[in-house]
């Protein structure tokens, strides 16, 4: 079944629970209403979930994505076969990296942090530039094996977690 509005809402809610903080970014997900929030071709903005990954050494999987050009933590969109949205982030993150789902441990059901972001234009994929609602969890595990999928990156390599994206990310993993 896939994800439900309702299950949003609900990992919104418990995120601003202990990141009340986080309001104002998190404003234009709250007004998502339909199945659409979640459709890739919605362009004025839909919900994707990534994996933060931490190994035993405190170091974040990071991948480097090859239509951005960046390193970035495992993610992408939600399927419509992903039963939530912490199942949609193992799923990119295996997609990704080749890590078997079984070295992996969602560490909490809550968010670990949102991001709103803007996604450039993309002509080879027919896709004009458009809003990424970010949902990430955090994943632990030891130094699995790793089996990049070399369609959709560079590399993937464990990196400390001042290569984040985010600041607050970073401090929120300890």
């Amino acid at each position: 079944m896939p994800i439900s509005i309702a299950h949003l809402k609900d990992q919104l809610s418990a995120y601003l629970v202990r990141w009340p903080e986080d309001f104002e970014a998190v404003a234009p997900i709250l007004a998502l209403n339909g199945p659409d929030a979640f459709d890739r071709s919605t362009m004025t903005g839909h919900v994707t979930a990534s994996a933060i990954l931490v190994n035993r050494a405190g170091e974040v999987l990071l991948i480097h994505h090859k239509s951005l050009d960046r390193w970035l933590q495992p993610g992408g969109h939600v399927e419509p076969g992903d039963e939530s949205l912490p199942l949609a982030a193992l799923r990119e993150a295996v997609e990704e990296t080749g890590i078997d789902p079984a070295a992996l441990t969602l560490a909490d059901p809550v968010p670990i942090h949102i991001d709103v972001h803007a996604i450039p234009a993309n002509p080879r994929k027919a896709e004009g530039a458009h809003w990424h609602f970010d949902i990430r969890y955090r994943f632990d595990c030891d130094d699995p094996e790793l089996t990049p999928r070399l369609e959709e990156v560079h590399a993937a390599e464990w990196r400390p977690t001042t290569d984040l994206d985010s600041e607050d990310l970073a401090a929120r993993l300890y």
